[in-house]
């Protein structure tokens, strides 16, 4: 969550957990933290060749979370943005902030497995199993090798999906659509839908639907490297060991793990503000008025109208 930001810098928060079930019963984490909490504060910095990259500085709130984040510094040039999300214009700072916790989750993750999980565990993530940027898929690489040596399943559960069909439609809407008029009130999974085998996206891609009054599917992937040993039937158990997981009344066919991280990890609004007041205390006064205020005022103009507007 953005605290902070102007053209030329941002500051967020940002939370991660991790949660264990068994038999619909959490379990205590043993080893490692059950939430971790970081600050990421990036800026535009100029290099040597003239061009321009975002350097994003991690910054544990508890000296205790530092063994859990991957690196105090990420450094991603404006030409690799601009390669993988085809960027005319640059995206916003405060987009960074999104990817200093994708890192952080793929590295918390390698020591969640390492510590916490045993053989044949299922190890879902929230999101798909897809990177991005160069070092991102370093951090993952360690992850799949992680799981492999303690035989851990990765996989990833997304609860939203943007794939299309070569017509421009969306892809889950129409499997959804003929699932529901064949298999009305029914669990189902349906594959294969394909299989990414880039070298930075190694998943088998299906689509589930975990519960029978789920209000929709959502797209499930298995780590692609495990999911070519495993016979159909050991993948569906994969599959029904998730389903099992998936009964709250709350919200039917999503994982209670997937809830409760979720609810551990969400940054709510009511703390935005003593956050932002709190890292503005933290300037040394020249320096606010100087250099932090102007750039604030840049592009505050919204906020200042809307405080005008509700008054």
């Amino acid at each position: 969550a953005s605290i902070l930001s102007a053209a030329d810098f941002s500051i967020s928060l940002t939370r991660i957990a991790g949660a264990i079930f068994e038999d619909d019963s959490i379990i205590d984490l043993e080893e490692i933290p059950e939430v971790i909490e970081f600050y990421s504060a990036t800026i535009l910095e100029p290099l040597d060749d003239g061009k321009i990259a975002y350097n994003i500085q991690l910054f544990p709130r508890e000296p205790e979370f530092k063994e859990f984040l991957p690196t105090e510094e990420i450094i991603i040039k404006m030409d690799e943005v601009r390669m993988l999300w085809g960027f005319r214009f640059r995206p916003t700072i405060e987009t960074f902030g999104g990817v200093a916790m994708r890192f952080a989750e793929w590295f918390y993750a390698t020591k969640f497995i390492e510590n916490e999980l045993e053989k044949g565990d299922i190890f879902v993530r929230d999101g798909s199993l897809q990177t991005g940027y160069k070092d991102e898929i370093l951090l993952v690489k360690d992850l799949h090798s992680m799981a492999q040596e303690k035989n851990v399943y990765i996989t990833g559960l997304s609860k939203s999906c943007r794939l299309i069909t070569k017509n421009g439609d969306s892809l889950i809407s129409l499997i959804d659509m003929i699932a529901s008029e064949k298999y009305p009130k029914e669990k189902w999974y349906y594959h294969p839908i394909y299989k990414m085998t880039k070298a930075d996206n190694l998943a088998d891609v299906y689509f589930v639907k975990l519960h029978k009054e789920a209000r929709s599917p959502f797209r499930f992937d298995i780590f692609l490297d495990q999911s070519n040993k495993l016979s159909q039937q050991e993948k569906e158990v994969i599959i029904t060991n998730l389903a099992s997981n998936s009964n709250a009344l709350s919200f039917p066919g999503y994982p209670y793990g997937l809830i409760k991280v979720d609810q551990l990890s969400r940054v709510g609004k009511r703390e935005m503000e003593p956050q932002k007041i709190q890292i503005l205390s933290e300037f040394d006064p020249n320096i606010y008025e100087k250099y932090i205020l102007p750039r604030i005022r840049s592009i505050d103009a919204h906020d200042l109208l809307n405080a005008i507007r509700k008054n």
